[in-house]
């Protein structure tokens, strides 16, 4: 059997040069799936777009940590604030799973089923679920994804399981020793140990996690246990956005390497690349 290739662009519906580097990409490039974030502004943008691309695969990009919450404030406080804006990053979420892991737990549950709510409303029929920053993988909040999408019938959850040996076979670039992206590997992979959940789908490549460049996948091999692999990227059209600052709340879509990501899709020949 022909190994199945997804490569996923996260952060649909984020800024108007997401949303048009998504479009792009699927149009002109090898763009096949994408994560929506369901409760940012520019969402109603992206499903004007997705409606002349009806071959995206289209899941959830669970956000805990951007923005504004769909769920009542008051019914999430260790989430967000009384405005009901988010207010943790990852680790202040790892802290709490720790310190209150039923009360965390419930409150994820609350918010997460929202998103799910609110995507199906919308007429999504999700074909996975991940999650901004990762947040998804600390296990008290895994526990929750992997009850709600049992429940919705979500066929899978991004596992974030890349050998690292098995990449380096392949890469000779070592930036992740000095960028964050080993340490980033590390406490994802011991999380994805902890959680105990079966996959057939590899990860690749969380080392080079909004990095990756054509070079990236020269000859990469997939081990044989996988019957697919998921190509996590980051794409955008900074030149979009630096227009309209007054939309944008994570500096990194202006990043260059945003339209490298978007180059990178637009190359069909990456595909080829992947065995």
């Amino acid at each position: 059997m022909a190994l199945k290739k997804i490569f996923n662009a996260d952060d649909f519906g984020m800024t108007p040069g997401v949303n048009q580097a998504i479009a792009k990409a699927y149009h002109e490039g090898i763009l096949n799936s994408t994560s929506i974030m369901i409760n940012l502004n520019f969402v109603k943008e992206a499903l004007e777009l997705k409606k002349d691309m009806p071959n995206l695969d289209v899941g959830l990009h669970l956000n805990l940590t951007n923005q504004y919450a769909l769920s009542v404030p008051q019914n999430i406080p260790l989430l967000a604030d009384a405005n009901g804006e988010f207010k943790n990053g990852f680790v202040n979420l790892f802290l709490l799973s720790i310190l209150h892991p039923k009360e965390l737990a419930r409150q994820v549950e609350l918010e997460a089923r929202a998103q799910i709510e609110k995507a199906i409303k919308l007429g999504i029929k999700l074909s996975h679920i991940d999650s901004h920053r990762h947040i998804h993988h600390i296990p008290v909040i895994f526990k929750v994804v992997k009850k709600l999408a049992e429940e919705y019938k979500i066929p899978r959850i991004r596992v974030m399981n890349e050998n690292i040996f098995n990449t380096l076979k392949f890469n000779d670039d070592k930036c992740f020793l000095h960028d964050g992206g080993l340490i980033k590997y590390l406490i994802l992979r011991s999380m994805v140990i902890w959680n105990r959940y079966p996959t057939d789908t590899y990860f690749y490549s969380i080392l080079y996690t909004c990095k990756l460049a054509k070079n990236r996948f020269k000859g990469i091999k997939i081990p044989e246990k996988y019957k697919a692999v998921e190509v996590g990227i980051h794409p955008a059209m900074p030149e979009v956005d630096r227009e309209h600052m007054e939309n944008v709340f994570d500096e990194n879509v202006l990043s260059p390497w945003r339209t490298k990501e978007l180059e990178t899709l637009l190359d069909k020949k990456i595909a080829d690349e992947i065995q």
